[in-house]
C-alpha cells in the first residue's frame, strides 16, 4: 500500500508502441499449467456466458482467441461473450444468473461485497489497471510530488482516491488545480493541462496514434493499487459449478496465452470476425500489443496468466477506506472478495 514517489513507467512514444508490434516473443505456458485438452464428452456442451463489462474489442481479445482456436470447445464448453457498454449492469446480470461471469475492477467488486452483492472474483486478467495520468515526455509527471503546481484534468468520481493518494504524500490539496476531463485527450499536447487522467489503453493509444509522446503513470504505481478486468461470479454458482468454472477458466488462459504472442493477428481478428462493427484496425493493433504490460506481469509472470493474489485485495480494502469509499469499521475481507481455488484447480 505505500506510495511510490518514483514512478518507473519510461516515457511511451507511438514509435515505441509501433515498434512493438509483431515484436513479441513466444510466451511460455507457466509452470504445472495443464496443456492437454480433456476427452470430448458424448453430451452436448454445456453453455457458459460471459457479460463484458464493455463492448467487444482488443482489450478482451483472449476471450476471442480461445474461441477461434477452439479451447472452449476442447473443455466441452460452449461460450458466449455478451457486448457490455453504457447502461450495462454486469453485476446484475451475474446475480440474476443471466450470466455465468462478468469483470470489473477490485474497488467495485470490494464495495458491492461490503453491500452484501454475493459476487466473488476468481481471477484477474489485468495484473495492472490501465487508469493513469498521462503527461507530456518532455514535462513528465513521475509522482504525486510532481503534481504540485500542476493542472490535472480528472472526473469527479475519481477525486477521493486522488485526494488520498495527495494526503498520504503530504501534499496540499490546494497546490494541485483540478479540472473536468472529456473523453478526447487532445487537451494534453494542446498543453491546455499538464496531467490528463483516462486508460493508457484507451486514450493513452489515441495519442501514441497521434504521434504524442507521452509519460504514463499508473495509478498502481501512484498507490492505487488493484487488478482491471477480475473475473467474479455469484458465489453460490461458483461453488455448485466448480468443475464448470475450472474448465472454463482453462481455455480461457490459453486464449490470453495465444492473443500474447499473436498480438497484430488478434487485433486483426477482432476487427473481422469478433470486434464490434467500425474498430480501427491500426488502434486495435497498438492496443494489442500493450496488452502485455498489463496482462502478463507481476504475479501472472511468476505464477501463470489471470492469477489474482489476496494481497491485492486487502490493499484494495484499506485504500477504500483511506478514500471514505468505505466505512472504516467495515468487516469485509480478502476472503469474502476473493478465492483461488479455481485457479489452484486449473494450474494444479
Amino acid at each position: 500500500m505505500s506510495n511510490n514517489p518514483a514512478c518507473k513507467s519510461p516515457a511511451v512514444s507511438r514509435r515505441t508502441a509501433l515498434k512493438g508490434i509483431g515484436a513479441l516473443g513466444s510466451i511460455g505456458l507457466a509452470a504445472g499449467f495443464g496443456t492437454a485438452a480433456l476427452p470430448r464428452r458424448a453430451w452436448a456442451a454445456d453453455k457458459f456466458v460471459h457479460q463484458l463489462g464493455w463492448v467487444k474489442s482488443i482489450q478482451f481479445g483472449g476471450h476471442f482467441a480461445a474461441i477461434e482456436h477452439g479451447y472452449f470447445a476442447e473443455e466441452n464448453i460452449e461460450a458466449e461473450f455478451l457486448s457490455g457498454g453504457p447502461g450495462t449492469d454486469p453485476h446484475g446480470t451475474v446475480i440474476s444468473g443471466k450470466a455465468n461471469t462478468s469483470d470489473d475492477a477490485v474497488p467495485a467488486i470490494v464495495l458491492l461485497r461490503a453491500k452484501g452483492v454475493p459476487i466473488k472474483g476468481f481471477a484477474a486478467i489485468m495484473q495492472r489497471a490501465p487508469d493513469s495520468i498521462m503527461s507530456l515526455a518532455e514535462t513528465p509527471i513521475r509522482s504525486i510530488e510532481d503534481f504540485v503546481g500542476k493542472t490535472i484534468a480528472m472526473p469527479s468520481s475519481v477525486r477521493p482516491q486522488m485526494n488520498a493518494l495527495i494526503k498520504r504524500a503530504g501534499v496540499k490539496q490546494s497546490d494541485v488545480r483540478f479540472v473536468p476531463v472529456g473523453t478526447d485527450p487532445g487537451i494534453l499536447p494542446a498543453k491546455q493541462v499538464d496531467g490528463y487522467y483516462g486508460w493508457a489503453s484507451n486514450q493513452g493509444v489515441m495519442l501514441m496514434a497521434r504521434g504524442v509522446d507521452i509519460h504514463i503513470a499508473y495509478l498502481d504505481e501512484l498507490g492505487a493499487p488493484g487488478y482491471a478486468g477480475v473475473l467474479f461470479a455469484d458465489e453460490k454458482n461458483l461453488e455448485e459449478n466448480f468443475d464448470l468454472f475450472v474448465r472454463w477458466l482453462r481455455a480461457d488462459i490459453k486464449g490470453w496465452h495465444w492473443h500474447l504472442e499473436h498480438p497484430d493477428e488478434m487485433a486483426q481478428l477482432m476487427v473481422d470476425k469478433h470486434g464490434q462493427k467500425g474498430l480501427d484496425l491500426r488502434m486495435q493493433t497498438i492496443e494489442s500489443n500493450l496488452m502485455h504490460e498489463f496482462v502478463n506481469i507481476g504475479a501472472a509472470r511468476e505464477k501463470g496468466l489471470l492469477w489474482a493474489e489476496p494481497d491485492v485485495f486487502a490493499a484494495g480494502i484499506e485504500f477504500a477506506k483511506e478514500s471514505g469509499a468505505l466505512p472504516a469499521d467495515s468487516n469485509v475481507t480478502p476472503d469474502d472478495v476473493l478465492t483461488q481455488d479455481v485457479l489452484k484447480a486449473v494450474y494444479g
